[in-house]
């Protein structure tokens, strides 16, 4: 690959670097951006490889995103990105599609055996024994102008892809698993982009001692704050902690004065926010709110003594076949599996299934 580093902030340079790699299918892609006082990420620079070149696009410039975003998502282009899911949430903000196909070098490197979610840096050192600076990670992408080690940052994160994937590639190939990785990127263009409202529920600390009318409150309060982040696009966070929000469930205020009560509650929240919580809270009990959870809790559970046995059993099935259990299988995956709720990865017809199902 020649080193060009292309800088594209600009009409002309943007239709040069198009028409510059018309031909290639396979194109490797990675961004840069800013989302810690976001709810939805600003797209600071997208970074594009071939075997010809690397440009860095600078997303805040002048410049009509849209030609770019075009060529890239032709029915016969392929993304080779490493760790995709945020890249293709910011991207698909600004064009509301996404790729026919994709090839993702970390899913690639699970499947091979290497450390689940490993991080790009580790992977080319130890399989291309290329080490690349790990210190410019925090840059404020949105600065004018970039300084250039954080050029080359970005671009590193494209540089070596192709070279990568090709070596990925071959030991796939050679352990006929090209086709677990085709599944596994379908699975992955698939998964929602923005966390769903009930997911963010369920994972909140402590909600399974409270009562089933503070459950219903809880939902209730996280779909309020999905919306009122969207709305305003700032963090989740900044609008209703987790440890407030459960609070506020738990008691469910009636009044503006009951609201203002409940220990650190902020007074600008209930000023500016008080009549929506409340709503939020009054309103928590609908049927479709109450149907879901109840589901939720009624879900069949797995026997302990069957799921240790599955456990072991996968972690020998894992160990055989040169990868770590949670690349096969999570635990809520094998749980799924005992009781016959068994979706997703693990479903039938996939290739877990088929190297799994001799041991359900």
């Amino acid at each position: 690959m020649r080193d060009t580093d292309l800088l594209i902030d600009n009409t002309k340079s943007l239709a040069n670097l198009i028409s510059s790699s018309l031909t290639e299918t396979i194109i490797s892609l990675d961004t840069e951006f800013l989302r810690e006082r976001t709810y939805f990420p600003q797209l600071c620079l997208i970074q594009v490889a071939t075997p010809q070149l690397t440009a860095y696009v600078d997303c805040l410039a002048d410049l009509d995103l849209q030609p770019l975003l075009e060529y890239l998502l032709e029915p016969q282009r392929i993304w080779l990105l490493h760790s995709a899911r945020q890249d293709l949430e910011v991207i698909h903000q600004h064009s509301d599609e996404l790729p026919n196909q994709l090839i993702d070098s970390q899913i690639a490197a699970g499947l091979l055996g290497y450390a689940p979610q490993i991080g790009l840096q580790n992977l080319l050192e130890e399989v291309l024994n290329v080490k690349l600076d790990k210190t410019l990670a925090r840059t404020n992408w949105a600065d004018r102008p970039l300084p250039e080690p954080a050029i080359q940052y970005a671009l590193d994160d494209v540089r070596y892809l192709s070279i990568l994937w090709e070596t990925l590639r071959s030991e796939l190939e050679h352990r006929n698993r090209l086709g677990w990785l085709e599944e596994d990127c379908h699975l992955a263009l698939n998964a929602p982009l923005v966390t769903p409202a009930v997911t963010l529920w369920a994972r909140l600390k402590g909600l399974g001692s409270m009562e089933d009318s503070a459950k219903y409150a809880a939902l209730s309060l996280v779909e309020w704050r999905e919306k009122c982040a969207q709305k305003l696009n700032r963090p989740r966070r900044w609008i209703l902690s987790d440890a407030l929000l459960l609070r506020i469930a738990r008691t469910l205020p009636t009044t503006q004065k009951k609201l203002a009560s409940i220990a650190e509650m902020p007074q600008h929240l209930t000023e500016r926010f008080g009549a929506e919580i409340l709503a939020a809270t009054t309103n928590h009990e609908q049927s479709e709110r109450t149907s879901f959870i109840e589901k939720q809790l009624d879900k069949p559970r797995p026997d302990k003594n069957k799921l240790k046995q599955l456990q072991d059993d996968f972690k020998r099935r894992a160990q055989e076949l040169g990868i770590h259990p949670e690349i096969l299988a999570t635990r809520k995956e094998l749980s799924e599996l005992i009781v016959g709720t068994a979706s997703g990865r693990v479903a039938k017809g996939g290739w877990r299934w088929d190297v799994l199902s001799d041991l359900v």
